[in-house]
C-alpha cells in the first residue's frame, strides 16, 4: 500500500518542477531560477509550492531578503539532481543510437595530457567518430565544468574527504607519485635520499592553496612541523615544470617520474613522505555513458595500468 502511494505521488512529479528545485536550490532566489527558466517568479513559487505538498514539509524558508533550503531540501538535492543527470543522458543514448556523433568535452591538466592521455585519445578516435574537444584546467576547474555540463567528463586528482561535491562520481583512472623535480645543476640533484627537512632548505615552486596536491604537502610538513620557502604557486604542473626549468626552484607536482616532460630534469620520489594519488574520471552522478564515453574511459585507463 505505502509503495502505491509513493508511486502515485511520483507521478504528480514533472521534470520542469525537478529542475525548478534544483535551480532555486542553487541560486537561493525564485527570481534568478525564474530568469534562468524564462518563467515567471509566481510560477516558479507554485511549482515550489506543489512540491512542498507531495513531500510534505516546506523547502525554503525566508531568511533577510532571500531565501535558504531547509533540512528537507537538503536531502532531496542529491538524490533528485542525479535523478535530472539521469534523464538528461538518455537524450546522449538516443543520439548515440541513432548514429550521431557529438562532440566529447574532456578536461585535463596540462602534463596529464602531455604524458598520460594524449596516447589513449588517440587509439579512442581510430574506432570512434566523435571529435574531442579537451579543455585545461585543474581540480576545481574540472569539477566546476562537469557540475555545470561544461565537459561530460573531467581528469584529475582524487580529492580528500570532504573535498568534492557529492554529485560529482569519481571513477579510478590510474596511480602517479607525488615528485619533488630541479634542474640537474641544482644542489638538490646530488641527494641521494630526499627528505621532507632537506626539501625545505630549498625555494619551491608548488600548486595554489586549496589543490588536492597542495593540502597534501602542507599535511606532511605540518606534521613534521617545517616551514617551506615557496617561490611561486601555479594552477597547473605545466607551468610548474616551465618555472623549475627557468630556474626558480624546486618544483613538487604529482606525476610519473619517467614523463615526457621530466626527461630532462632530476626527479626525487616523494612517496614516502606524500604517498600515491589516484587520478580519477569525474562525471555527474546519475548520468549514464554512452558507449562512446565508456570506450574513451577504457582507453584511458588500460594505457596507463603500468603499475
Amino acid at each position: 500500500m505505502n509503495d502505491t502511494r509513493a508511486s502515485s505521488r511520483a507521478n504528480e512529479l514533472s521534470i520542469q518542477q525537478l529542475q525548478t528545485f534544483q535551480l532555486v536550490f542553487e541560486l537561493r532566489s525564485y527570481a534568478a531560477a525564474a530568469r534562468e527558466l524564462e518563467l515567471s517568479v509566481p510560477t516558479v513559487w507554485q511549482q515550489i509550492q506543489s512540491i512542498q505538498r507531495l513531500y510534505g514539509f516546506p523547502l525554503f524558508e525566508k531568511q533577510g531578503r532571500g531565501i535558504v533550503p531547509t533540512e528537507g531540501a537538503t536531502r532531496l538535492y542529491q538524490p533528485l539532481s542525479e535523478v535530472l543527470a539521469g534523464i538528461d543522458s538518455t537524450f546522449e543514448l538516443a543520439d548515440q543510437q541513432s548514429h550521431q556523433t557529438k562532440p566529447i568535452t574532456l578536461v585535463a591538466g596540462v602534463r596529464m595530457m602531455m604524458e598520460e592521455i594524449a596516447q589513449p585519445l588517440s587509439r579512442f578516435r581510430s574506432h570512434w567518430d566523435h571529435p574531442l574537444v579537451i579543455r585545461q584546467g585543474n581540480d576545481r576547474v574540472a569539477e566546476q565544468m562537469v557540475l555545470s555540463g561544461d565537459a561530460d567528463v573531467a581528469l584529475a586528482l582524487e580529492p580528500g574527504h570532504d573535498q568534492v561535491s557529492p554529485l560529482i562520481h569519481l571513477e579510478p583512472a590510474y596511480f602517479v607519485d607525488f615528485l619533488a623535480i630541479c634542474k640537474k645543476t641544482h644542489p638538490l640533484a646530488e641527494v641521494k635520499k630526499l627528505t621532507l627537512r632537506e626539501l625545505v632548505k630549498h625555494e619551491l615552486v608548488v600548486t595554489t592553496r586549496g589543490t588536492h596536491g597542495r593540502d597534501a604537502l602542507d599535511h606532511a610538513l605540518h606534521r613534521e612541523r617545517l616551514q617551506a620557502r615557496i617561490v611561486a604557486e601555479t594552477d597547473n604542473s605545466g607551468f610548474t615544470i616551465a618555472c623549475v626549468r627557468a630556474g626558480l626552484g624546486v618544483g613538487i607536482l604529482a606525476g610519473r617520474p619517467d614523463g615526457e616532460l621530466c626527461r630532462r630534469l632530476e626527479s626525487h620520489s616523494l612517496r614516502r613522505q606524500l604517498g600515491r594519488r589516484q587520478i580519477v574520471f569525474m562525471w555527474k552522478k546519475g548520468r549514464r555513458l554512452t558507449p562512446a564515453l565508456t570506450a574513451l574511459v577504457d582507453a584511458v585507463k588500460q594505457h596507463n595500468a603500468k603499475d
